[in-house]
């Protein structure tokens, strides 16, 4: 059956004029270019730091400075305002700010959740179905929004069938916990949490790895202007995997000190999430109809937020937003 996805809901009051490009992302015949790389706190996204540390982006002719925001709408106004040349996205987040208008393309698929976050009950709930009159907190527009939302659809259910329980993420964890709602959809370390209370995994992204992933997006200027700034930022996040791979122990503390967690602790976080290899990218990002990256993108994440009201239409080509020309020539 048709996975439905819900996408997540960016603030609609952002403006929809959007500026070609950041400061940096002009090309210098002379110079390494500069480019700005916007990131929120994600374990795979300190792979871009690990880069940085390492000289994988100076080794492949790019200069890139990173700034951290405390949230993915504060990243993307200043990516779609124009302060930035890439950005990282929950993919989710992106179709809501490309159809308005965005002027970017998304070039990388960074990681596919499996299992680092989930839908936890009570005990005495032991299936989707059971949830039918319960209370269930989640972030609204959230990718675990989304996640709810979907295990619903394909249990044959609505919202409409539970009570969802607007609050934050962590709220959401606390919440359960406290046993103050039946059911919580969260993320780790909230999601490991709940279940380390005694709550009840109903099902968790490692059951369907595809349906949340993370991914990076450039503008469409420095795709045209500076398509090699594109390709050694690219190049150089694979680099940084393989370091990883090859020096886990170093890479694990530099990247859990830049994420505020222990080596172990980040170790742990990174068994949650899948990092796909330029050749399994390049597939998610072709077109199909079945369940992939582009496939759900267009085919399922476009109609249900129209379905919602969230879209004045569903017309849109969310597959003009997917590039896979860069990591191609990788792999070539």
């Amino acid at each position: 059956m048709k996975k439905k996805i819900l996408s997540v809901v960016l603030a609609l009051t952002m403006a929809v004029s959007m500026c070609a490009c950041g400061d940096g992302s002009s090309k210098d015949s002379e110079k390494t270019p500069k480019v700005t790389l916007g990131t929120t706190s994600w374990p795979t996204n300190m792979f871009f730091y690990l880069a940085k540390e390492k000289g994988f982006f100076e080794k492949n002719g790019v200069d890139v400075t990173i700034q951290d925001f405390t949230s993915t709408t504060d990243s993307t106004n200043a990516f779609i305002g124009g302060k930035l040349d890439f950005c990282t996205f929950a993919s989710s987040e992106t179709i809501s700010p490309f159809i308005q208008g965005g002027e970017f393309s998304v070039v990388l698929e960074t990681d596919k959740s499996n299992g680092c976050e989930g839908l936890v009950a009570t005990s005495d709930i032991k299936s989707i179905a059971d949830l039918k009159g319960k209370t269930v907190a989640t972030q609204l527009y959230s990718v675990d929004h989304m996640f709810l939302l979907t295990l619903l659809d394909e249990n044959g259910m609505t919202e409409k069938d539970i009570n969802i329980v607007d609050m934050s993420i962590q709220e959401s964890g606390n919440a359960f916990i406290a046993g103050q709602c039946d059911a919580a959809c969260i993320w780790d370390p909230y999601f490991s949490q709940a279940k380390d209370a005694g709550g009840t995994e109903l099902f968790s992204s490692a059951d369907a790895p595809d349906l949340i992933t993370d991914v990076l997006g450039a503008s469409k200027a420095i795709c045209k202007e500076n398509p090699e700034a594109v390709t050694a930022v690219i190049k150089s996040f694979f680099e940084a995997v393989e370091y990883w791979k090859e020096n886990p122990d170093e890479a694990n503390e530099i990247m859990g000190k830049q994420l505020g967690v222990t080596a172990d602790e980040f170790a742990a976080q990174m068994e949650g999430l899948l990092i796909p290899t330029e050749q399994e990218v390049v597939e998610a990002f072709t077109e199909a109809e079945d369940y992939t990256y582009w496939g759900y993108t267009q085919n399922t994440v476009r109609d249900f937020m129209y379905e919602l009201g969230v879209l004045d239409s569903n017309e849109a080509d969310c597959g003009d937003m997917i590039d896979a020309s860069f990591v191609e020539g990788l792999v070539k």
